[in-house]
């Protein structure tokens, strides 16, 4: 049996086993893919050295005093990094870090605040991270859009975030 298909006047012929072969390999891609990325995928070697003199630059620089602190504190994020969040009024926080390692400071580059809809009420903002892992996952809204929450996915390498994932989320109530 072969399907045809119309198409703008022309005839388009499918061998059905390489449709059918297609259209398996499209669903075992989204299932793949379709989840969300997992903390135990992304190890973190523990840092056991002294902490490394703090090193601030133009953007940390403002947050001096909080980021002298944190340079005292052992790592809780990605085995080298202080993590500390820190709210930003109304709901919304974002995260400071220190790398006991090399002594760089960096901020989250995005501030995440509470959701809100109408038809969905309030979700709280959240960053989850763990000592072991690099991943880092803030749920929020960002970008000043209330009504649009997201999950984030973060990858701390080498001093900076990079974004490998996100969703639209809201938490069930």
């Amino acid at each position: 049996m072969t399907l045809h298909f119309i198409k703008s006047k022309q005839a388009v012929f499918l061998n059905p086993v390489l449709y059918w072969v297609s259209i398996l390999m499209l669903l075992i891609s989204i299932d793949v893919y379709a989840k969300p990325p997992a903390f135990d995928k992304y190890p973190a070697q523990n840092y056991h050295g002294k902490n490394q003199a703090l090193k601030l630059n133009a953007k940390t620089q403002k947050f001096k005093t909080l980021f002298k602190e944190m340079s005292k504190q052992k790592p809780n994020f990605a085995g080298q990094y202080v993590l500390q969040e820190v709210g930003c009024g109304g709901g919304c926080s974002f995260a400071l870090v220190y790398n006991a390692k090399t002594g760089q400071s960096l901020i989250l580059p995005e501030t995440f605040a509470e959701c809100y809809s109408e038809a969905k009420g309030f979700t709280s903002n959240e960053i989850v991270y763990k000592n072991n892992s690099r991943l880092l996952l803030a749920i929020g809204s960002r970008h000043g859009e209330q009504s649009k929450c997201e999950k984030v996915y973060y990858l701390v390498k080498n001093d900076h975030f990079q974004v490998i994932d996100q969703m639209s989320y809201y938490a069930s109530h």
